[in-house]
């Protein structure tokens, strides 16, 4: 009897990203202009758009977690991340360095707690929900400034790609099945623990995982913010590589024959007639891939239009790209995090960003209209309808987006430290290690 070998999903992973390797190779040697043509356009919307925009934010970033400021802040956060997602505090910080810096931060603070054994596979998995997003600056500067020339849009996809998030993360707060606690989790939480203070409250807390974070850090200002331009440097060079090579990868797919054929499987099933399915799909395409070059793609589409054309683009920023999966699948060796409950919380906050865009995107941007300033809505208007986005000012249009995003860290911090004087006889505190 011949026994047939089961591929390992470690090994067919490296064997289909091998062919595709190949594949691209293999076009840019048929098509040395366009591969050309495409790479220079990533980039363009590299070095124009995404660098500028995101090296100032990484360094701060690189900074605050250098400080021990990112610990300090997830501290603060414990106490609502209990009550709201069941989820351990020390994973407070991870989410706060992914909601500031974005992917893949999220994900390399996640891989690291699990390797040190802080939280279970189940924790880890749902952290990775939360943390695993874009940073505001992306969807507010790239994107809302960038791409789409107006701000307030770039607002409320921020909105809607965190509130999907969150809705997400609390189904998987009553839905996760509890498994059998891991003695060296609860040994190693416990140990983390009896370090933090056991009087004086919540801030007190704060306090000491910053400084805690400063003495496992030890580096001085001036190393420190050295360090920080080097790694924020190195971060947008492998992200402008990435462009580039997924902005080749989607031209290629886009003049082989993939598209013809799929828009006539479509359109003989009579969804809609082959020309508009041809410009629908080679629209949306890029995002599946990347999400810089999917923004890009449909910020410079006419296609869609009104809610239908931020519900798509909300889902593709939920999807992440294939990209990001790589940079998942990458950060995660080493652990038992699998890939499969990331692909499903990525399809799943997919449909929900889409459906939340749909239902709330235009209520959303009246609110907003109600409640920025006459000068803000003006310049707004004259972003959207096509202004050289070298002509205007990035503060005019960037301060009052960026003081809507401090309120609303300000409001969960707030409501954090209510939830720690409200419940703070339950086991919301973390020196209560029941499991």
């Amino acid at each position: 009897m011949v026994r047939l070998r089961m591929i390992s999903s470690g090994r067919l992973t490296t064997l289909v990203l091998g062919c595709l390797a190949l594949l691209l190779v293999i076009c840019i040697i048929v098509f040395p202009d366009q591969a050309f043509q495409s790479s220079l356009q990533g980039l363009t919307i590299w070095w124009k758009l995404v660098f500028p925009a995101l090296l100032p934010f990484l360094i701060i970033t690189e900074i605050l977690r250098g400080m021990g400021i990112l610990h300090g802040l997830g501290a603060l956060l414990e106490p609502l991340l209990r009550l709201l997602f069941k989820l351990p505090g020390i994973g407070g910080w991870a989410i706060a360095i992914g909601l500031t810096a974005g992917t893949p931060s999220g994900v390399i603070a996640v891989g690291g707690l699990r390797r040190d054994k802080l939280v279970t596979r189940s924790e880890a998995e749902r952290l990775l929900t939360l943390s695993h997003v874009l940073s505001p600056v992306f969807l507010i500067t790239v994107v809302g400034v960038g791409f789409l020339q107006n701000a307030k849009a770039g607002l409320v996809l921020a909105i809607l790609h965190y509130g999907s998030v969150i809705l997400i993360a609390i189904f998987q707060r009553f839905s996760y099945v509890r498994t059998i606690a891991e003695p060296e989790v609860v040994a190693n939480r416990r140990a983390e623990a009896r370090s933090q203070p056991r009087k004086g409250g919540l801030l007190n807390k704060s306090v000491a995982a910053l400084q805690k974070a400063q003495a496992a850090d030890g580096r001085t200002f001036g190393k420190l913010l050295g360090d920080s331009v080097v790694l924020s440097v190195q971060h947008l060079m492998a992200v402008g590589g990435i462009i580039m090579i997924f902005s080749v990868l989607t031209h290629a797919v886009s003049i082989s024959q993939i598209i013809p054929f799929t828009t006539m499987m479509l359109s003989n099933l009579g969804l809609d007639s082959a020309s508009k399915l041809e410009q629908l799909l080679s629209t949306v395409m890029p995002g599946l891939f990347e999400a810089h070059l999917g923004a890009y793609t449909i910020g410079q589409s006419l296609l869609f239009s009104d809610s239908w054309h931020y519900a798509v683009l909300s889902a593709l920023f939920a999807w992440g790209g294939l990209s990001s999966h790589a940079q998942v699948k990458s950060f995660t060796l080493g652990t038992d995090i699998r890939y499969s409950a990331f692909l499903r919380t990525r399809l799943l906050h997919a449909i929900v960003a889409f459906v939340c865009t749909c239902a709330f995107w235009q209520p959303l941007v009246n609110w907003i209209e109600q409640s920025t300033s006459p000068v803000f809505r003006s310049v707004t208007n004259e972003a959207s309808v096509g202004v050289n986005i070298n002509e205007l000012s990035l503060w005019s249009l960037l301060s009052p987006m960026m003081l809507w995003f401090c309120c609303i860290v300000i409001l969960m911090l707030f409501l954090s430290v209510f939830t720690a004087f409200a419940f703070r006889h339950n086991d919301l505190t973390p020196h209560n290690n029941k499991r």
